[in-house]
C-alpha cells in the first residue's frame, strides 16, 4: 500500500503539474546544452577542440591565413560576417565548425594541421600515430595514409570554403529546438494515450510499456529531424561550391577521394576498431542513423557535376568550331 502511494501521487492534479514542470525543465536544459556551446560558451568550445603544441595553442601559419582570406573573397562574404567568423588550428585531421553567423556570438572554423603538409617529409616530422602507435610511412598502408593527408592548394581552399558556408545558416537554432520539441511530443502523446486508452486505471506496467514505446518514438523523431537538417545543409553547401566554377568541382572530387583514402587506411591500421568505424569504401559507419551525407555519395555528386561540366565545355567547343567553319 505504501509503495503505491508515491506512484499514485503523480496521477493527482498536483502530481501532474509537477510532472509538467519536470518535463519543461528537462526540455529547457537539453536545449541549453545544445545551444550554449555554439553561443555563450563558444570560446570554451574552441579551447576544447584547439590544437595544442608543447602545451600551447597552435597558431595558423601565414599561408593558411592567406588561404582563409582568399576563401572569404571567393565566397563574397560581407564585412559584417567576416568579423563574426574566426579561424583557428583544430585538433585532429578533420575540419571543424561551430556557431553561426546568424548569431551575435559568431562562428569558428577549425583548420587541421595537415593543411600545412606539402610532402611526406612534413607528415614524418609530425610523428603521426594511430592507436598510440607511430605509423610507418615507408609501408604501403602508411604511405597511403600519408598521401591522403597531403592536399593540393586548390583542394584546401575548397575545404575551407565548405566549412565557412556551413556556418552561414540557422542550423544551430533548429537543432537546439529539437530536444525541447521531442520531449513535449513524448509528454503530450503519453498524456493523450493515457486518457484515450484509460491507462490511468490500468496496472503500472501497462503505462511503463507505453512510456517506453513513446519514449523511443520521440528519440527517433529527434534523431530524424537532426539528421535531415544536417544532410539538407551539407547538400546545399555542396551545390553552392559547384557554382564557384569547374576548378571547385574538380577540387571536390579530389577532396572526397582523399577522405575516403584516409579512412580506408585508418580502417586497416586500427584493426577491429577501424572495421567498426569505417566501411571498406571509406565511409563512416553510423549504424541505423545517417547524421551526414555519405562521403562516397558526396564524391559521386562532384563526379557527376565534373562530367556535366566537361560535356558542356565540349559542346561549346564543337559549336564554336562549327560556327567558324560555316
Amino acid at each position: 500500500m505504501s509503495a503505491k502511494k508515491p506512484i499514485s501521487w503523480f496521477l493527482t492534479e498536483r502530481g501532474r503539474k509537477f510532472s509538467f514542470a519536470v518535463v519543461t525543465g528537462t526540455g529547457i536544459a537539453l536545449t541549453t546544452a545544445r545551444f550554449a556551446p555554439h553561443t555563450f560558451f563558444l570560446g570554451y568550445y574552441k579551447d576544447f577542440v584547439h590544437y595544442y603544441s608543447n602545451g600551447k595553442p597552435g597558431e595558423l601559419s601565414d599561408d593558411l591565413k592567406k588561404k582563409y582570406e582568399k576563401c572569404l573573397d571567393l565566397l563574397k562574404v560581407s564585412q559584417v560576417h567576416r568579423k563574426l567568423i574566426e579561424p583557428f588550428s583544430v585538433f585532429g585531421y578533420d575540419l571543424f565548425h561551430a556557431g553561426s553567423t546568424s548569431s551575435k556570438f559568431g562562428a569558428i572554423v577549425g583548420i587541421p594541421v595537415n593543411f600545412t603538409y606539402k610532402s611526406l617529409d612534413d607528415v614524418e616530422k609530425q610523428n603521426v600515430q594511430v592507436n598510440q602507435k607511430k605509423v610507418d610511412l615507408s609501408s604501403e598502408i602508411g604511405k597511403k595514409l600519408g598521401e591522403a593527408l597531403i592536399l593540393p592548394d586548390k583542394v584546401k581552399e575548397f575545404a575551407i570554403c565548405r566549412e565557412i558556408l556551413m556556418t552561414q545558416n540557422n542550423k544551430v537554432m533548429f537543432e537546439s529546438v529539437y530536444p525541447f520539441m521531442s520531449i513535449f511530443l513524448v509528454y503530450n502523446l503519453s498524456q493523450y494515450l493515457n486518457r484515450r486508452l484509460n491507462l490511468y486505471a490500468a496496472p503500472l506496467n501497462a503505462r511503463v510499456v507505453l512510456y517506453s514505446i513513446v519514449g523511443l518514438f520521440g528519440l527517433g523523431v529527434y534523431f530524424l529531424m537532426k539528421d535531415v537538417t544536417e544532410i539538407h545543409y551539407e547538400t546545399s553547401v555542396d551545390m553552392k561550391l559547384c557554382e564557384l566554377g569547374p576548378d571547385f568541382v574538380e577540387s571536390g572530387v579530389i577532396f572526397y577521394e582523399k577522405l575516403l583514402q584516409r579512412n580506408q587506411a585508418l580502417r586497416e591500421l586500427m584493426g577491429k576498431e577501424g572495421e567498426k568505424k569505417y566501411t571498406k569504401l571509406g565511409n563512416e559507419n553510423y549504424g541505423l542513423r545517417q547524421p551526414h551525407v555519405a562521403l562516397i555519395h558526396r564524391k559521386q555528386f562532384f563526379d557527376l557535376k565534373l562530367k556535366e561540366s566537361k560535356e558542356k565545355l565540349n559542346d561549346n567547343f564543337n559549336n564554336n568550331t562549327n560556327s567558324s567553319e560555316s
